[in-house]
């Protein structure tokens, strides 16, 4: 099912998932750590506007190259033909209706509306989980974001990607239990120096 929808969804975003498989498994393998984690380029995000542009793009070349570039040598027939297959097709789909949409601003839809998904992508589910980027132990490399009470409707939506501790402790936890086992550890959590911060504010939380 993971797969499924892995493959379901690829297209949708614009990141192959034979390339984001490799590039995650090798963020969690390396978190935080400079020159091994491919997320750390993001850490850039922290500088300024035009950083935040710069790296944003370079999120989307090294999700959609990593591959190519890390793994193709290795990798069997299959592998590298399902990769090429999702790469043609999520280019291709945007291509095709930039080209056959008569509507004016359908090339803004499709390339802004692909570069701001990205951008929410990698400054909420990387940057602000991992900022400032200086841990590297297992149990504090990333942070539980809570939202406040008013912003609770809103978690579906984050698909709970602010409890992101749980998912780089547990990577095989589904989405929809990250919420109840983040309750069921939390002493544990605390206990091992995890931060658990205000998703605004930064600042610590005493209860999540």
């Amino acid at each position: 099912m993971n797969d499924v929808c892995g493959y379901l969804v690829a297209p949708i975003i614009g990141v192959p998932f034979a390339s984001h498989r490799h590039e995650h498994f090798t963020h969690h393998r390396y978190t935080n750590i400079k020159g091994k984690d491919p997320d750390y380029l993001i850490s850039e995000m922290g500088k300024g506007p035009f950083s935040v542009l710069l790296t944003t793009l370079k999120f989307f070349y090294a999700q959609n190259s990593f591959f190519a570039e890390n793994n193709w040598h290795s990798a069997d027939l299959k592998e590298r033909v399902v990769y090429s297959a999702e790469l043609c097709f999520s280019l291709g789909w945007r291509l095709l209706a930039i080209l056959l949409i008569d509507q004016p601003g359908i090339s803004i839809v499709v390339l802004v509306g692909y570069f701001f998904g990205g951008l929410f992508t990698a400054y909420w589910f990387a940057y602000r989980p991992h900022y400032p980027y200086d841990n590297t132990e297992r149990y504090q490399n990333t942070s539980s974001l809570i939202m406040p009470p008013w912003m609770r409707p809103l978690e579906w939506f984050w698909l709970g990607q602010n409890i992101h501790s749980v998912h780089h402790l547990f990577p095989r936890v589904p989405f929809y239990r990250y919420h109840a086992l983040h309750r069921d550890i939390e002493p544990i959590l605390r206990a091992h120096g995890t931060p658990i911060l205000g998703i605004w504010s930064r600042a610590p939380v005493t209860r999540g």
